[in-house]
């Protein structure tokens, strides 16, 4: 992994934290029209310094479609709010209802049980809703069978932000975890032969005995694909 990628994703380097322009949380901190679903958008749009034009070639309709939106007279089905949400970085229901009961996870990057993780770098970006409390939560894509029944490919996990190691928290647990070495896997960590060590089990591939760990946080959340 290099130093780059294990920036974007807190692992190896620090914290990391999402930018603030895209990752909000379920209420953005915007002059928002706090009544209707189309003024919540027509906000979020303009915080955004984006156009209708914009705004329609990312939801996939046509600019008169979003101003009936923004204006209320047409409903917006749920794949519109999907892909505005993911876009602006806030909960379906924010937009919907104004529900601020959730925040939006940030996917960084994808991770494997057998490979470094790897970061995503451009956008789209991609979010996935967690509880509001969990303000630092990001999110990885499980790349790979080596997880399989418990994760399948393309599945996301939701972890804390910050690197840590607590053994109290870990031990029989699915996590993400950083090898001394910098290798990111998601693994399931049991006591190794001496303090400090620990074997890292996955369903589908072999165990890696007596690891040294430079940080372990275990998945909070599950989202399948």
């Amino acid at each position: 992994m290099n130093v780059h990628n294990a920036h974007i994703l807190g692992i190896g380097v620090g914290m990391t934290s999402r930018p603030p322009s895209r990752a909000r949380p379920g209420r953005p901190d915007l002059p928002v029209d706090e009544m209707t679903p189309g003024g919540r958008l027509k906000a979020l749009r303009l915080g955004a310094k984006m156009g209708q034009e914009d705004l329609a070639q990312v939801l996939g309709v046509q600019r008169p479609q979003v101003s009936r939106y923004e204006n209320n007279a047409n409903d917006m089905p749920d794949y519109v709010i999907e892909r505005a949400s993911q876009h602006f970085g806030v909960t379906a229901a924010f937009i919907r209802y104004g529900d601020t009961d959730a925040s939006m996870a940030k996917v960084v990057g994808m991770v494997g049980a057998g490979g470094h993780v790897e970061a995503v770098e451009a956008p789209p970006w991609r979010y996935i809703e967690v509880p509001a409390s969990w303000h630092d939560a990001i999110a990885l894509e499980v790349s790979g069978t080596s997880c399989w029944p418990i994760y399948e490919d393309g599945d996301t996990l939701a972890i804390r932000g910050e690197r840590r190691l607590d053994e109290g928290e870990i031990l029989g647990r699915m996590c993400v975890v950083e090898t001394m070495d910098g290798l990111g896997l998601v693994k399931r960590i049991r006591k190794g032969s001496a303090p400090g060590l620990y074997t890292l089990e996955s369903p589908n591939a072999p165990p890696i005995e007596d690891v040294m760990l430079a940080s372990a946080r275990p998945v909070r959340m599950h989202v399948s694909r």
